[in-house]
């Protein structure tokens, strides 16, 4: 058992800078495993845990790095981040780390607390897949492969651009209920939303991201389908192909949402992961303790760091 103290670095005058913090600390009292616990005394702790959601804490996390009771118990301090576009200067649990940046001693790869059934967004039992053999309903300026999946045909689709027509929350849901497969594109990060969204539904999420590590735990294989960026032409023929393997595809998806990604078991897991990197301590020490800095070499991130050198950061671009 752990004694875990949730916090976040980030201003809670900020909307939406603890919203992460409290959907976990909500987890918590839901979890439905009773192994870890929270503490109010970080100094209590086996575990420390910073929980950040927004660019508040910094591009590069550097309010937590500067905290004080990061300071005083660095050894047993992690983060959790949905964040896009990260380096993981600090051990912990990432949403959306890219498959370059992923080292097995410093990350495991995570989720998005956000995803709940609420909003209009809720599981139901039985339903028809029938209508759409695939969807995808959203932004097209996320990423450039999804402009690509717009262009898609040669099946019952539903296709919806966001950025040019408005969707109502409720067609979006819709669309997802009333499909076989939910198409999941990367976003501004390697992962989204949505693929965990098509996993609390109870519908095959179709992941499409070169870079989205999968979180370790769920049997990924059973439930989900991968495709390259660079090979969406071949989306219709493939699901069209394995349409008969859609129903029992998005019953282990639900499954595996309920036992890993849900608010009853959110807490737990994310502890478990952490509980993990704790044992990689002596693979962080030394020399590796710098490895996570070369990523401040790649263009995206060397560049942001020029522009708030020079004052032309106006923020988060992913």
């Amino acid at each position: 058992m752990s004694r875990v103290h949730l916090l976040s670095a980030a201003p809670r005058v900020q909307q939406k800078a603890h919203l992460d913090l409290d959907q976990l600390k909500e987890s918590a009292r839901a979890d439905r495993f009773g192994v870890h616990e929270l503490v109010d005394d970080p100094s209590e702790a086996d575990l420390i845990l910073f929980v950040e959601t927004s660019w508040a804490a910094g591009h590069y996390f550097e309010s937590v790095r500067s905290h004080p009771i990061y300071r005083q118990f660095r050894d047993k301090c992690f983060l959790f981040s949905a964040m896009d576009r990260v380096v993981p200067f600090l051990p912990g649990v990432y949403a959306s780390i890219e498959k370059r940046s992923f080292r097995s001693a410093w990350t495991r790869s995570g989720f998005y607390p956000g995803v709940r059934e609420e909003h209009g967004l809720s599981y139901q039992s039985g339903g028809s897949i029938d209508r759409y053999l695939f969807s995808f309903v959203g932004s097209a300026r996320a990423h450039p492969v999804r402009v690509g999946l717009l262009g898609l045909d040669g099946a019952p689709t539903l296709l919806l651009n966001s950025d040019t027509e408005p969707v109502e929350r409720e067609v979006y849901s819709t669309a997802m209920r009333d499909s076989a497969f939910v198409l999941c594109p990367r976003g501004g990060g390697s992962s989204t939303f949505r693929l965990f969204e098509a996993m609390m539904l109870g519908r095959a999420p179709v992941v499409i991201s070169d870079q989205w590590v999968a979180p370790l735990g769920p049997d990924w294989g059973s439930f989900s389908i991968r495709v390259a960026e660079d090979e969406i032409n071949s989306i219709p023929r493939l699901l069209l192909e394995r349409a008969g393997e859609a129903k029992a595809m998005g019953e282990a998806a639900r499954e595996a949402w309920v036992g890993w990604f849900s608010p009853q078991a959110a807490f737990h897991r994310t502890v478990e992961w952490c509980m993990e990197l704790e044992c990689e301590a002596s693979r962080r020490a030394g020399w590796r303790r710098y490895a996570p800095h070369l990523e401040m070499l790649r263009p995206y991130h060397a560049a942001r760091k020029l522009a708030k050198s020079l004052g032309h950061d106006r923020g988060a671009t992913a």
